[in-house]
């Protein structure tokens, strides 16, 4: 995907909001991108199965099957599109449950239609991002290994653990800075970059899921550490193949 144009992307809008889609739509249409709208979960997957889409922008209040058990499915299938959420529903709780849900980000309306566009236009990257990898693109540490091509893990038995894409950004900004202290500022911009105007308490909520999926004990963990007063360390030595 090195020669993904970001201009060319094709953007889902799922709100049941006439007027709410409209806008968003015209926004995204004056930056060049494609755009598909759907009012609630049974067009959104009628859309996806009729045409090919880059990004998902979705509403949590929706008629029906509401935008969190959506993401839920969603962000289940590695061949589904990344979410970022485009929502009235702003309380911490939201958002967190939001982006444990797997959602790549969370906006709140009304939203600032330059850091809307710069969020899109980050994960969008992040999507296409070529890796920064060895020969083969893996990273092994202590009996496990990560392959960023793939968005997945291997455990030490083998068994095959899917990531999502900002999962897959997280673990080799840890990778590519093994036993370091990481900020959650260094964090993002390891993996979102500048222009995104992160919600930089997002890290933490995508460190637990990655934690989780490392087998790694949330009370006393071993594997990503959190250091106090920084951010985190990815404790294991890291080989490059």
């Amino acid at each position: 995907m090195e020669h993904f144009e970001l201009s060319k992307a094709r953007i889902l809008i799922v709100d049941d909001g006439d007027e709410a889609r409209a806008v968003l739509a015209g926004l995204l249409e004056s930056e060049g991108y494609g755009v598909e709208t759907a009012r609630d979960g049974e067009q959104m997957l009628a859309c996806l199965g009729a045409s090919t889409v880059d990004l998902i922008l979705l509403e949590v209040n929706l008629p029906g099957t509401d935008g969190f058990e959506l993401c839920r499915y969603l962000c289940g299938d590695d061949a589904l599109p990344p979410v970022v959420f485009v929502t009235d529903r702003g309380d911490e709780v939201d958002r967190v449950v939001g982006l444990e849900m797997g959602a790549d980000d969370y906006v709140v309306k009304p939203y600032c239609q330059r850091e809307l566009l710069a969020r899109v236009k980050a994960v969008l990257r992040r999507a296409n991002r070529p890796p920064r990898t060895g020969k083969r693109g893996l990273y092994a540490f202590s009996g496990w290994r990560f392959c960023p091509t793939q968005m997945e893990l291997l455990d030490p038995q083998s068994k095959i653990i899917p990531l999502s894409s900002s999962e897959t950004e997280l673990l080799q900004a840890f990778v590519q800075h093994p036993q370091e202290p990481l900020s959650r500022d260094r964090l993002l911009d390891l993996t979102k970059g500048r222009e995104s105007f992160p919600f930089d308490r997002s890290i933490d909520s995508h460190v637990s899921r990655l934690r989780r999926k490392l087998g790694d004990d949330a009370k006393h963990p071993e594997i990503i550490k959190t250091a106090w007063g920084t951010g985190y360390i990815f404790t294991y030595e890291v080989a490059v193949e």
